[in-house]
């Protein structure tokens, strides 16, 4: 008997799968002819009776499918969009979450997931979700939008809970700079202008003496920046978390990559033309003279 090998991820490791750039943890297994057989004729019974408006019975052709091929993600896609019709937007995102993982790049699931975190006043995971759909996706200007309504409605729990703290400690109160998207690392150079990672935005952000706030590097090779460190010579350095990189960036805003294979980079520290790293996919620090790159 003929078998077919197919992909299947565990759905609880979702989360690590964002966190490690949507990288594969497939798991091969075996699937023979005639089980894929029986998954065909279980969904197409799950398509009848969808048709005939037996939801509930639909669903169980279309599991009756999965048991047999886990990785028909079109049962799971009718098995969603009856869930949504339904209203019942928990099992809906659930079952989108087995196609990502099955398919990290099925676009149109995450964008689902994204609109229901987003509905479920969850901003910070639908940008998590929206972040990894390219440029290119053909519904892109739905993702720029509901990106940008996701930053506007965290920009108002944030000021929503800034207006409803009193700072007050050692008679001394806080100071607000300036508000920023997803404010990391920052750093002051030697001429005092701030510089603040902003990771939702992929950009350095610099604030001036005069509190003038530009974009310092935007530039695609940002992916995620977190830690910030600035040396002697007002060379910046970055911790790119989702590209697990350090990269330097020039007093004039050139932009390179320093160092590469980093596992997750975070905090960034410089003393005596020493770089510290604390790497957080290792679970370890570790150093770098920068006196060997000059």
């Amino acid at each position: 008997m003929k078998i077919k090998k197919i992909l299947v991820l565990n759905i609880l490791l979702l989360l690590v799968l964002f966190m490690a750039g949507l990288n594969s943890f497939a798991q091969e297994i075996e699937v023979s002819e005639e089980d894929i057989e029986k998954a065909m004729a279980a969904y197409k019974s799950g398509i009848d009776l969808t048709r005939s408006k037996a939801y509930d019975n639909a669903i169980s052709a279309f599991q009756k499918a999965l048991s047999f091929n886990p990785n028909m993600t079109d049962a799971l896609y009718n098995i969603a969009a009856i869930y949504i019709s339904q209203k019942k937007y928990d099992e809906a995102y659930n079952t989108y979450v087995k196609i990502i993982a099955l398919n990290p790049h099925d676009y149109d699931s995450i964008l689902q997931a994204a609109k229901i975190s987003y509905n479920r006043k969850n901003y910070a995971l639908a940008m998590k979700y929206l972040k990894y759909i390219p440029y290119d996706y053909e519904n892109y200007a739905t993702v720029q939008q509901l990106s940008r309504d996701a930053k506007e409605m965290m920009d108002a729990q944030v000021n929503k809970i800034e207006r409803a703290k009193v700072t007050t400690a050692n008679n001394n109160k806080r100071v607000l700079i300036d508000k920023f998207n997803s404010p990391a690392g920052m750093v002051v150079d030697s001429e005092g202008n701030m510089y603040v990672a902003s990771y939702s935005d992929n950009a350095i952000i610099k604030l001036d003496n005069s509190k003038n706030k530009t974009n310092f590097v935007k530039d695609y090779l940002l992916e995620g920046p977190v830690g910030l460190a600035i040396d002697n010579y007002d060379n910046l350095y970055v911790a790119n978390y989702d590209a697990n990189n350090i990269l330097k960036v020039t007093k004039a805003g050139q932009v390179s990559v320093f160092m590469d294979k980093v596992s997750h980079p975070y905090f960034l520290y410089i003393k005596d033309d020493v770089l510290y790293i604390s790497e957080q996919g290792n679970d370890v620090v570790m150093t770098y003279n920068l006196k060997n790159s000059k």
